[in-house]
């Protein structure tokens, strides 16, 4: 209403402005105006002046709106640029992968990665109350334990490996296991017997066995590179002498004790993740466009069910017992993969292979067991480069694997991510936690992630993402997924099938 009052205002100003202008004229030139006069000056003259007015009001109008519309581009370009840095160059080493030849897995609800799966998909597992440990108050407390193991075989075969070293006497004095360790020994030497059975496949092992001595270099069997991921609470003399046996393990089941080396895990803190991503990362040179030939294998196992664990897990608050609903719950656990090259491969007769792509990690500036809400900035940033890393879109991820569990702030953590990468995810039945339903027993959680996620890609051949968010600080990601066969691959395995069945 306020707008029409104004315009018509203006118009009888117009009208009446000109009208007496005209009149004034007409006075003092002393002319009399006839029909066309009036027409043109009092009506013709007054609409021209009023076309004119909304003409420049209209000109004025989108010149303005113009200059603000630049200004808001301007504005908003430099706000994305703010908010959304440019991505840097991916390196190229960071598009290298391995492939997981082969598998082997010991967990307390059985040792079968896809039937695991598929019960922690329904919410059908659940941790019972272990008899043989018990709180400072007597009660039994929840543990993962696994049934299917012989820890009194482990510390005999030890002991037995052990007195055949030439310095026995100086390493018994001197590396000293309890009950506990035995326990993680024997889950250990499950995994390396059940991988090492699965080495003696190669095509070229038994041309290599049998031929002389000074034939051997011509055979291509490669060096196996095994990397034992034993508890980081463990003296270092303890994880050598471990290592060395479990290769001695390997070698039992066939494989030629000079064709393997001992990987030290650096680092007693490191995350296991980054462990892996070593042996990607070492699996070739920048001058060298395709990994060859390379084959590792890493074992990681850990037994948290110790009388000594649980006193001091509970001494420091982390134990879930009792009326405390908070907190951990001890487990044990053994993982195993044979990782290879493409030629390795087709030597080892490995079917549904998938690749494990390099890991992305960080550390949170402020711990995830104090008190507040959680921020999953970080893991979700680790998540989205480990898709850049992988060139995977998340919208293909099928299955959200953590080691985490059952605490609110890792199952906030998770749930951030999901929200802000996996929105099409359902994850009610497309994300489990390792830890709530096994337990926790170290690198060894993280690493039965990566095996539940190794199992569901190569089942449907979805990418799976492994998000690591169980420690209070150091998070990881990493994804596996089917490889994509180019022409030239595809030429370069069918060389290389043909090379092993050449030597075969």
């Amino acid at each position: 209403m306020g707008t029409w009052i104004k315009r018509g205002l203006l118009t009888c100003a117009v009208f009446a402005i000109t009208w007496a202008m005209c009149i004034v004229y007409w006075s003092g030139s002393n002319h009399m105006p006839d029909g066309t006069d009036v027409i043109l000056y009092l009506l013709v003259l007054p609409v021209g002046f009023l076309l004119a007015i909304w003409a420049i009001r209209k000109i004025r109008g989108s010149m303005a709106a113009a200059a603000a519309a630049a200004a808001t581009a301007a504005a908003q370009a430099q706000s994305a640029a703010i908010a959304s840095p440019a991505v840097p160059a991916q390196h190229p080493e960071r598009r290298w992968t391995l492939s997981v030849a082969a598998c082997a897995l010991r967990t307390p609800h059985g040792s079968d990665a896809g039937t695991l799966l598929e019960q922690m998909q329904a919410h059908e597992l659940r941790l019972e109350l272990d008899p043989e440990l018990t709180d400072s108050d007597g009660f039994p407390i929840l543990a993962g334990r696994v049934a299917q193991i012989d820890p009194q075989a482990a510390l005999d075969d030890f002991h037995a490996w052990r007195d055949r070293q030439p310095d026995h006497p100086e390493t018994a004095a001197t590396v000293v296991l309890d009950q506990e360790q035995y326990r993680t020994l024997a889950l250990a030497a499950d995994i390396a017997r059940e991988l090492g059975d699965r080495l003696t496949l190669h095509s070229a092992l038994a041309s290599y066995i049998d031929a002389p001595a000074h034939r051997k270099e011509e055979i291509p069997l490669p060096q196996l590179h095994l990397m034992p991921l034993l508890p980081g609470s463990w003296q270092a003399a303890q994880r050598l002498e471990a290592a060395q046996w479990l290769a001695g393990l390997v070698v039992q089941q066939g494989w030629p004790a000079e064709k393997i080396t001992v990987v030290p895990a650096v680092g007693e803190n490191a995350h296991p993740l980054l462990h892996l991503d070593r042996l990607i990362a070492t699996s070739r040179t920048a001058q060298t466009p395709q990994p060859g030939p390379y084959l590792a294998m890493a074992i990681a196992a850990e037994s948290n069910l110790g009388h000594g664990t649980v006193e001091h897990w509970q001494d420091q608050g982390r134990l879930l017992h009792g009326s405390r609903n908070v907190g951990q719950t001890p487990g044990e656990a053994a993982v195993g993969f044979i990782l290879a090259d493409a030629g390795q491969l087709v030597a080892l007769s490995a079917e549904d292979t998938v690749q494990l792509h390099r890991a992305s990690l960080g550390r949170r500036d402020k711990s995830a067991d104090l008190p507040g809400r959680v921020d999953g900035d970080l893991l979700s940033t680790l998540a989205e480069t480990a898709l850049r890393d992988a060139g995977i879109d998340a919208a293909r991820i099928g299955l959200l694997a953590t080691d985490g569990d059952h605490r609110g702030s890792r199952t906030e953590e998770t749930l951030k991510l999901g929200y802000a990468l996996l929105p099409e995810l359902d994850l009610g039945s497309q994300c489990i936690k390792v830890a709530a339903d096994c337990g926790w027993a170290g690198a060894a959680t993280v690493l039965t992630a990566l095996a539940l996620a190794h199992a569901k890609t190569a089942k449907d051949g979805q990418p799976s993402l492994v998000a690591s968010n169980d420690d209070a600080l150091e998070r990881a990601a990493v994804i596996l997924s089917k490889p994509v066969v180019e022409p030239e691959q595809s030429e370069q395995s069918t060389q290389a099938m043909a090379a092993a069945t050449a030597t075969a």
